[in-house]
């Protein structure tokens, strides 16, 4: 089962009990062709506090306000249950932050 390196923001990650700033690397097997989306919809299953901040159970996707990196590319949020992971991706996710 191929392995890929999920790194995602603290301020995201509330619902993994992260403490301090930075990122939050987590090492996820998944199956052969999985997409992103599949792979959080699969990882957040147990899990309704990080499940609520990244995935968009109306649209069936990525949250809007959450910005995704693969292996150092954003990935077009319209593409990402197109977007399949193999060994050794590395996959980011952080929050979409604005202001001025």
């Amino acid at each position: 089962m191929p392995r890929v390196k999920l790194k995602v923001d603290r301020l995201l990650s509330r619902g993994l009990e992260a403490g301090s700033p930075g990122l939050e690397e987590i090492p996820v097997s998944v199956s052969e062709g999985e997409s992103v989306v599949e792979m959080i919809r699969r990882l957040t299953a147990g899990n309704s506090g990080l499940r609520r901040v990244l995935y968009d159970e109306e649209n069936g996707g990525i949250e809007p306000n959450v910005i995704v990196i693969l292996n150092g590319r954003i990935v077009n949020p319209y593409e990402c249950s197109k977007t399949t992971l193999k060994e050794g991706d590395e996959v980011t996710f952080l929050p979409l932050v604005d202001g001025g």
